[in-house]
């Protein structure tokens, strides 16, 4: 088996143990998954604590249902109601609520989905509050005009895209917004925004993975074989199939033990999106990883993407500033299999909330371009 299959059928078989639902396949019998300790503690209001590696929250109550976050193992959420069939569990996620499947998750010993009322029974959420967080670069008039540049060379106005791993896929940030699982209704300013930018993010770019690093951008072993071609690499792939006239570069969790190369291959990335007329908006991240677990200098990672940006003249969102006002610093509490804690990455609801609204502030910015007009 050559390497690039043989990372292919790693990262298949990956993204497919995430996809099943947790009750298994219709028509398959399943070992019934070990029973774990109950941890959220005693609470009024019923809780359900996600009893499976991972899973992720639903909009609707159905396997078909866009996903709008990722839940892992531990986490708990208090349950507000059930649907009819008594197969899901209405909770609050974020700004909005989620639908997650009986079969993730466990109630505390002597409670049960019966004892949830059903979910159009429950009074409806209060209105979410306005998030005032520091982060927000300004997009100088030099970036503006890039914008322009790229969308009278033929990019398509309006139209975002990301490179970026776990905390960049589809269901935890760009999808999770294009599904309505973040509430707008606080920030009337950035609902033109929304529109403009309305169709990135009912695209799952090809150039997001869990695990991905700054230097798999090119390398074609990790680009998508049914989209891309042979010697394609991710970005490259990504950049033809969206057109995209703006590149979110939300890169640096996966690259914890290849922090040394992080600055060249992040270098890359941003003078190949330049040479063919993308504007490149650069992210930090929340986690430590390169420092906790990779002997990393302090903030290191972070500290190249803001010099780079500096040295660019490029926008930065800067999540992991905003990251510090939020709850556990924007991250989920994690766990291993014997309750340990460990060194937590995976961006936690708040976080993914504060990450959408970051990436409109700034794409508000963004002048109103339309497409030249076509020549007779």
């Amino acid at each position: 088996m050559n390497g690039r299959i043989a990372h292919r059928v790693v990262a298949a078989v990956a993204a497919f143990a995430l996809t099943i639902p947790a009750g298994g396949i219709a028509g398959t019998a399943m070992a019934a998954p070990r029973s774990i300790t109950f941890v959220c503690g005693d609470s009024q209001t019923p809780q359900v604590m996600i009893d499976i590696d991972g899973t992720f929250a639903r909009r609707q109550n159905s396997w078909q249902s866009p996903e709008v976050g990722r839940m892992l193992k531990f986490q708990c959420y208090p349950a507000l109601g059930r649907d009819a069939a008594g197969e899901w569990i209405l909770v609050p996620y974020g700004s909005t609520r989620a639908w997650v499947n009986l079969s993730a998750v466990r109630f505390a010993d002597g409670m049960d989905i019966s004892q949830l009322p059903p979910a159009d029974q429950v009074p409806p959420a209060p209105p979410p509050k306005r998030m005032y967080l520091p982060g927000v670069p300004t997009v100088s008039r030099k970036v503006q005009q890039l914008y322009r540049d790229a969308v009278r060379a033929g990019r398509t106005p309006g139209m975002a895209t990301v490179i970026g791993d776990c905390n960049s896929e589809h269901p935890v940030y760009f999808g999770r917004f294009g599904a309505g699982a973040f509430d707008l209704t606080p920030y009337p300013e950035l609902q033109k925004t929304a529109q403009t930018f309305a169709a990135s993010f009912k695209r799952a770019s090809v150039a997001t993975s869990g695990s991905f690093n700054a230097a798999m951008a090119f390398d074609p072993t990790w680009a998508d074989p049914k989209q891309c071609k042979r010697d394609e690499g991710p970005l490259p792939c990504e950049l033809r199939l969206s057109n995209a006239s703006v590149l979110l570069i939300s890169l640096g969790t996966g690259d914890t033990f290849t922090w040394r190369d992080f600055e060249a291959h992040y270098r890359a990335i941003i003078e190949y999106a330049l040479a063919r007329k993308v504007v490149p908006v650069l992210m930090t991240k929340a986690d430590a990883l390169e420092t906790k677990q990779g002997g990393a200098p302090a903030d290191y990672i972070n500290g190249v993407v803001r010099k780079l940006g500096a040295q660019y003249g490029l926008p930065v969102i800067d999540f992991a500033l905003a990251a510090r006002q939020l709850p556990n610093g924007g991250l989920v509490i994690e766990h291993n299999d014997n309750m340990q804690k460990i060194e937590p990455f995976h961006v936690n609801e708040a976080g993914m909330d504060a990450r959408i609204l970051l990436t409109l502030q700034t794409l508000a910015q963004f002048p109103a371009v339309n497409l030249p007009a076509r020549k007779r």
